[in-house]
């Protein structure tokens, strides 16, 4: 696993990266289709080609939702896998919605070990290491005191067929952002309606900073949400407290 200087190494390339991600969308006036992809925008091409480069460069594999899984020029890799979601939330972006991130995480033999979440608009930025805890621009931060499904507020991605019991619902159409809300405190938790759509890339670094915040995630249908492919797609569910979670995959299992 990652030494502490690794760690530190991970974390400054990804802020660089994040920083230069932030750099494009801010001055980026092209919101047409690439035409290489349903919903892929021309300047998710463009993040991505400021992500993939360096972290290639730096001697990881990376599993980009742009461009795929790839691996440095010596071939496969053993510092592991960065999962990579350059720009989402780029429909948001295209409205100018300050509600986009990159998001990126360090899988090591199968487990999450470093991950960053930065609104690419404010600049907020989300980081954990595993074992270490979570922080928001530097402090710490930790998942809202426990409260019932009727008095929380959740996040969710998909629109459910009856309202669940919840105090208040938001759809706010960046999962990395809406889970790392979960980890800070805000939103009590999160919530894939859909039948299961998200990639690895949308969820995994949100993963590891709301667990490292106290929080729990989970998939709605019990599958490995810690995968590397391309092709897997999953149904999170997160929740700061396990009665929550409890609540939130029981509705969501009565949803189908």
């Amino acid at each position: 696993m990652t030494t502490s200087a690794g760690t530190a190494g991970a974390l400054e390339l990804f802020g660089k990266i994040s920083d230069a991600c932030a750099a494009i969308l801010a001055v980026n006036e092209d919101w047409g289709l690439s035409g290489e992809r349903d919903t892929q925008y021309s300047v998710d091409l463009l993040v991505d080609a400021a992500c993939v480069p360096l972290l290639l460069a730096a001697g990881y594999s990376v599993l980009s939702e742009e461009s795929g899984l790839q691996h440095p020029p010596s071939g496969t890799t053993s510092q592991g896998v960065v999962v990579v979601d350059p720009l989402d939330g780029s429909t948001n972006a295209s409205l100018g919605l300050p509600w986009c991130n990159t998001a990126l995480c360090l899988v090591e033999e199968g487990v999450p070990t470093v991950a960053m979440v930065t609104n690419l608009v404010t600049g907020e930025r989300f980081t954990a290491v595993r074992g270490l805890g979570a922080t928001r621009d530097g402090v710490p931060i930790s998942v809202g005191a426990p409260v019932p499904l009727s008095e929380a507020i959740i996040a969710g991605n998909g629109v459910p067929s009856h309202r669940w019991g919840w105090r208040q619902f938001r759809a706010m159409g960046a999962a990395a952002l809406d889970i790392c809300t979960v980890a800070g405190g805000g939103f009590d938790g999160y919530v894939d309606m859909t039948p299961g759509e998200h990639g690895v890339w949308d969820y995994i670094a949100g993963l590891l900073i709301v667990e490292e915040a106290g929080g729990i995630a989970v998939d709605a249908f019990g599958r490995e949400l810690v995968v590397v492919d391309p092709h897997a797609l999953r149904a999170p569910v997160v929740a700061s407290n396990r009665e929550l979670l409890d609540e939130l995959l029981a509705a969501r299992l009565a949803d189908e």
